[in-house]
């Protein structure tokens, strides 16, 4: 065998058996940061497009590793799904948003409402009595919390989806379809489940300036919505030309970096509390 060859599968070995040494001992960090609740929220903040009210927040979970390391979200959530941990991680991240919220001020505002992401994973019967044991021993109000699922979730059984959600109609929680437009849920699931809003997801918002065949999609889901009694909110801002053509579109609902990056919940509070959040720096108002 020709020694450069030999040296390349050396070192393809190598780092072979370094990568997976790496996961072993991210998959026993990620255990112990979900067992030591190290796991920490950051807040996104939502507003209403005509008047730049703050109107709620995502809940988003955030993991730096004691060495620094900041950790994607979707790769340590896939890691606990993985491994099984997704209950006690969706657990954890559920009851400590709710009890942070209970303790938010809302300065005369209108209390903003709490979104939280859910695995497909999460879907089942046992969630569903954790989200009825959670609400009762934080005292948060059932009517001011968002589950927010994707159309994958809902694809993996239908039948299991639609007792759950129903569960969770039940005690008085709303239903949100994540990152919407992205995956394979027919239409036809929005007309038999108990859904309250889409969330439409951020790539389309961000191509629609340059694609017309884009904006036409947008401009149809909300369209789609007001037929169907279901609110919609554009996630991913980042542009004024974005916000403007959303306004047009009759969007109300918007999330996303323009005004308010996800950020630790004393931040997030006073964004939310500021019309437009950052975008108030820039001098700017309604859309």
């Amino acid at each position: 065998m020709d020694s450069k060859l030999r040296l390349l599968l050396v070192e393809h070995l190598h780092l072979g058996r370094w990568r997976a040494r790496r996961h072993e001992k991210l998959e026993l960090d990620l255990q112990a940061a979900i067992a030591g609740c190290e796991i920490n929220l950051h807040y996104q903040p939502q507003y209403d497009l005509g008047s730049g009210r703050g109107s709620g927040v995502e809940a988003l979970a955030r993991w730096s590793r004691l060495d620094g390391e900041q950790v994607p979200p979707a790769f340590f959530i896939s890691v606990a799904e993985q491994l099984g941990l997704i209950d006690a991680l969706g657990t954890s991240v559920l009851s400590r948003a709710c009890s942070a919220m209970c303790e938010w001020p809302n300065g005369g505002l209108v209390p903003p409402t709490l979104s939280v992401n859910i695995s497909a994973q999460q879907i089942n019967e046992r969630f569903c009595r954790t989200v009825g044991h959670i609400l009762k021993a934080t005292g948060f109000p059932a009517e001011r919390l968002e589950l927010e699922i994707t159309e994958s979730a809902l694809i993996e059984d239908v039948d299991l989806a639609s007792q759950c959600l129903n569960e969770w109609k039940a005690l008085g929680v709303h239903i949100a379809l994540d990152d919407f437009g992205t995956g394979y849920c027919g239409l036809n699931y929005l007309a038999r489940l108990p859904i309250d809003r889409l969330k439409l997801d951020k790539s389309f918002v961000q191509r629609m300036p340059f694609e017309r065949k884009t904006a036409a999609i947008v401009r149809s889901v909300f369209a789609l919505g007001k037929e169907l009694d279901i609110s919609v909110l554009a996630e991913g801002i980042e542009t004024e030309r974005q916000c403007e053509m959303l306004a047009v579109f009759g969007c109300r609902d918007v999330q996303g970096d323009l005004l308010a990056k996800a950020s630790a919940i004393d931040q997030a509070r006073t964004l939310l509390m500021q019309p437009w959040g950052q975008r108030w720096k820039r001098g700017l108002h309604a859309a």
